[in-house]
């Protein structure tokens, strides 16, 4: 049974290190029944200045992020719309980690998610020579308006996600029966569970 509502999350950070780096565009996309219903969009204001590169990569220029909010500002309206739906991101490890660091960091503490990771459920289903998220988008014929900004890839990574599950539920039987066996007792127990096998 595929879920029916989740949060697809993408983040645009001004490095790769959870532990030094900064979120600088948040994007959530909430699915209902399969289906993009809602979604919210920021430019984070952050402490560091913009490297070149990421400039580069996103687009996103360093006067967007002097007129931004920071992080704690827009917290309590991201903490709102998540509610106590379940994450999806693309590589959830790093995700999940800068996202939960910025929340303690700026005093939302002692909040507990469920993350999915649409990379591991891509893995598992399709054998690409590439798992990136702007290559499944090719590999998929997912439309997208951008990569590397925050909405179209949360918007890429929840269809993704979805697709993937589609595909892994027409899987033999003992190979669906192997996977509800390394999902028991994880987050991800709930996505294997099937009427049909």
């Amino acid at each position: 049974m595929l879920p029916q509502n989740f949060i697809a999350l993408d983040l645009e950070t001004t490095g790769l290190d959870p532990d030094k780096d900064e979120i600088i565009n948040i994007a959530l996309v909430r699915f209902e029944n399969g289906n993009i219903a809602a979604s919210l969009d920021f430019i984070v204001k952050p402490q560091k200045e913009l490297s070149s590169f990421v400039n580069y990569l996103t687009g996103i220029s360093q006067s967007e992020l002097d007129e931004a909010k920071p992080f704690k500002d827009i917290a309590p309206e991201i903490l709102e719309f998540i509610n106590d739906l379940p994450l999806v991101a693309h590589n959830a490890a790093f995700d999940s980690k800068l996202f939960t660091l910025a929340l303690n960091r700026n005093g939302f503490k002692n909040k507990e998610f469920i993350f999915w990771d649409s990379l591991a459920i891509a893995q598992a289903a399709w054998t690409f020579e590439s798992h990136k998220l702007v290559n499944l988008v090719k590999f998929l014929n997912i439309e997208v308006s951008a990569s590397h900004r925050a909405l179209p890839d949360a918007e890429a990574c929840g269809k993704v996600f979805l697709l993937g599950l589609a595909e892994l539920k027409k899987c033999e039987a003992s190979v669906y029966e192997n996977l509800q066996k390394m999902a028991a007792g994880t987050t991800y127990e709930p996505l294997f569970k099937s009427e049909e096998k």
